[in-house]
């Protein structure tokens, strides 16, 4: 009867404290720990064991797993780029932080010519276009811009591609 209890005992603890939340990402990878939030660019975990809070761009996050109540939450939607003609669907991201978890790929340049028969908006789209489609090219879903000038008649914008890892 003793040992029954003790197996019992041995059961339930291993139930109590084996819930541990998991973060799948689009790459494949699975983190496990505790997640502390998901916020409106974020979701911030902890290891087990550990204090320190860590964070992820819910861009790399497909979506979460809370043990203790067995929930499942979609973060994200996989963006893929197949082929240069998907340059529409790469997202320009202006904050370091929306890139936490992603892979930092090649810098980008895109720059419209002093002569041009575009208005300013115009000018700033097109300059955004030509980087979407270098960071196509090479397969990237993902710009953060590191920077966007408007000199003259002319729009420069540069910034670094980021894949899932």
């Amino acid at each position: 009867m003793r040992n029954i209890f003790i197996l019992g005992l041995g059961v339930l603890a291993s139930v109590a404290f084996g819930q541990v939340d998991k973060i799948y990402k689009h790459s494949g990878e699975i983190i496990e720990g505790q997640i502390k939030r998901v916020g409106e660019f974020t979701v911030e975990y902890t290891y087990d064991g550990e204090d320190a809070i860590q964070s992820l761009s819910k861009y790399s996050v497909n979506k979460v797993f809370y043990g203790k109540s067995t929930r499942i939450e979609d973060v994200s939607n996989k963006i893929e780029i197949t082929d240069d003609k998907d340059w529409n669907k790469v997202v320009i991201l202006e904050d370091k932080q929306l890139v936490a978890g992603l892979k930092k790929g090649d810098d980008l340049k895109s720059k419209t010519g002093m002569v041009n028969f575009r208005s300013g908006n115009g000018k700033d789209e097109r300059a955004e276009k030509v980087l979407k489609q270098q960071a196509a090219e090479v397969r990237c879903p993902f710009i953060l811009l590191l920077s966007d000038k408007t000199v003259g008649k002319s729009a420069k914008k540069t910034g670094s591609c980021y894949k899932y890892n």
